[in-house]
């Protein structure tokens, strides 16, 4: 029997020799000779020693784990390098039931070489595995090296060979487009003109001391007309005019942007007087911050170098245009490089229809189309949506075989642009009914509530997500700011729809779509009682909120009873424009009944044709809607025979 002493805790010592006396008393049990071969491996270096000594006295039957174990004995004691250890021979015949190495983990070449591999051939493969393993790290972190190496210099090649490619920047050297081509903004021409006539006449300025702003930053809604600013001012000065936006001087390589900036400004050096216009600026001169890219910020500072710096830029005129002025550096901004901010306003009711009469001059308009009607229509377009307007209308026409463009393609143009394309109506002959008086509803309270806004279209026709819709149309000139009474107005139209659905088909059978009326309704509530102080008085308690200021975040900070007598005032005036619409629709029944009739069988009706149903005379709506199809029947046939002669004189030709 074997000694074993060992300097270990005693924890570990007491789990050793439970261990040596299990397997002692059962020597022929491989696997507890296996768990103590493991738990002497898991010591120090006296542990691998009493295991080899264990193995090769050949008294304890070894299996394939405990032959691995004995291997890392071998290898942690250094044997297993040994030239003169046979393995063969410690395990020969003569002792006890051996179990030979697994062939499992044998190294195999060929099936004739696997036969007769020998285990002490197989030891010394094993023991050359970390120094091929360092091998093939060492090849590998060479390659790899190698490989970044080529990699780099190859982008470094590429990158010089893009960044040394100069951008022509060449000038348009005469611009077509005046000042008198730009509608909708008179203020803002005035304020331009001045750089117009610096550009013609610099010395007229000079005599006095004075110095133009170095640049111009334009601001405003996408499509109000910037681009088109820029180049009449190039058009009315006669001077070249460059033009760039922000992409272009940004790409993959570091420094090309900066590269641009400077080819940009000398070319205009050579140019001079003349125009830059740099739009959407905000794509390389938003505010700096340490997380930006090296790129990015080399190329704004170069844009600043420019504009103020040491190399003055005399007769160069710098215009950028952009949409979000907040996002740009300060240092752009400031005064003595883009110190002049013009801010280019949605259009008016007046540029409106100025910029409607532009574009329909371009086009061929009936003479029934009213312009006056479709710039009341369409407030808070800009110039790009008007423009896309008449040239959806003109389309249209074409495909209808029209000689002009009518007013309903007009209106067409104009509600698939605001709400979205006209469907096919899906809805049952029941719910066609229902969305028939919800429209009625609103358009008849519409023309009975005092400062509400004029019915002008109603239809049942599903058009985007809605399923009716009903145009109201403000009348006279445009109005900035609105009244007690025109507010409650607007909420009385919106809740015209559900009291409708009360009265005709009982509140058990209300549909859900009044969603969208009521979601508006709420919102000009809130707005009158925490923003406007438009609260009023309680009638039954006689008191009210004071007329305050709040936004959705100060309203949570008040306490419960404030918040009470808020949404108690917000109540109140939805419950009084709930109770004018029930009024109004019950002492019009009538005229309701014949208006939403009239809309379930014509589907959509204009202002004139609602008051014919009103009063009753479908009969009158459907002889002119007869007429009016003639008509255009009409047109198409004189079309069609105009085509037809000219195609018989290009034959002829």
């Amino acid at each position: 029997m074997i000694v074993f002493r060992f300097h270990r805790p005693f924890s570990s010592l007491r789990r050793i020799q439970e261990l040596v006396r299990a397997a002692e008393e059962t020597p022929r049990d491989a696997n507890k000779q296996f768990l103590l071969l493991r738990e002497l491996n898991r010591m120090s270096a006296e542990g691998p020693k009493k295991i080899i000594e264990r193995v090769e006295s050949k008294k304890y039957p070894i299996d394939e784990n405990g032959m691995k174990e004995y291997v890392k004995a071998l290898v942690a004691t250094g044997r297993i390098d040994d030239p003169t250890f046979n393995f063969s021979s410690q395990m020969s015949a003569g002792g006890s039931p051996t179990t030979a190495p697994p062939q499992t983990i044998f190294i195999r070449e060929d099936s004739s070489s696997s036969s007769s591999a020998s285990p002490t051939s197989w030891w010394r493969t094993l023991g050359a595995i970390p120094v091929a393993m360092i091998k093939f790290l060492t090849v590998s972190f060479m390659l790899v090296a190698a490989w970044s190496i080529v990699m780099e210099s190859a982008s470094g090649s590429l990158s010089q060979k893009v960044g040394g490619q100069s951008k022509t920047f060449e000038p348009i050297e005469a611009s077509n487009v005046t000042l008198d081509d730009v509608k909708g903004c008179e203020e803002v021409k005035d304020e331009l003109k001045e750089i117009v006539m610096y550009l013609k006449d610099p010395s007229k300025f000079t005599r006095l001391g004075a110095k133009l702003p170095r640049g111009v930053l334009l601001s405003g809604s996408p499509g109000t007309g910037k681009t088109l600013l820029a180049r009449a001012i190039a058009g009315e000065a006669g001077v070249p005019f460059f033009q760039a936006s922000g992409s272009d001087f940004e790409e993959m390589f570091v420094g090309v942007g900066a590269k641009r900036i400077r080819e940009l400004f000398a070319s205009a050096r050579k140019s001079s007087p003349c125009i830059i216009f740099i739009d959407e600026i905000d794509a390389v001169a938003s505010k700096r911050s340490a997380r930006d890219q090296s790129s990015v910020r080399m190329t704004l500072n170069q844009l600043l170098v420019e504009l103020d710096g040491f190399v003055p830029n005399e007769g160069i005129v710098v215009i950028c245009a952009t949409n979000l002025p907040e996002s740009l550096d300060k240092a752009l901004t400031r005064p003595g490089r883009l110190d002049k901010l013009v801010v280019v306003p949605l259009p008016d009711l007046k540029g409106r229809r100025e910029i409607l009469e532009l574009y329909g001059n371009k086009v061929k308009l009936a003479s029934s189309v009213d312009l006056d009607i479709l710039a009341r229509r369409s407030g808070g377009m800009s110039g790009a949506d008007l423009f896309n307007v008449i040239n959806i209308a003109a389309v249209k026409a074409s495909v209808d075989g029209l000689t002009s463009i009518p007013m309903s393609a007009l209106e067409e143009a104009f509600d698939r642009v605001v709400v979205g394309l006209e469907r096919r109506n899906p809805m049952s002959d029941q719910e066609r009914r229902m969305t028939a008086y919800h429209e009625g509803g609103h358009a008849l309270v519409s023309l009975h509530v005092k400062g509400a806004d004029p019915v002008h279209k109603a239809t049942i026709m599903p058009r985007g997500n809605a399923l009716g819709i009903t145009w109201q149309l403000p009348e006279g000139p445009e109005r900035y700011s609105t009244k007690l009474h025109e507010l409650k107005a607007r909420l009385a139209v919106l809740m015209g729809g559900k009291a409708a659905e009360d009265i005709e088909f009982g509140p058990e059978n209300v549909t859900a779509g009044c969603v969208s009326d009521l979601q508006q309704a709420s919102s000009i509530a809130r707005r009158m009682v925490m923003q406007f102080g438009m609260s009023g008085s309680d009638t039954v308690t006689g008191t009210g909120i004071a007329p305050i200021y709040m936004n959705e975040s100060d309203y949570a900070y008040l306490s419960d009873s404030a918040k009470a007598q808020v949404d108690a005032s917000v109540s109140r005036l939805l419950t009084e424009a709930y109770e004018t619409a029930y009024r109004v629709l019950t002492e019009n029944s009538k005229g309701f009944k014949n208006l939403s009739e009239a809309l379930i069988e014509f589907e959509t009706l204009g202002k004139e044709e609602i008051n014919l149903a009103i009063a009753g005379k479908r009969k009158e709506i459907k002889r002119l809607r007869d007429e009016e199809s003639k008509s255009r029947s009409e047109e198409r046939r004189k079309l069609s025979a105009e085509n037809e002669a000219m195609y018989v004189v290009d034959s002829k030709t």
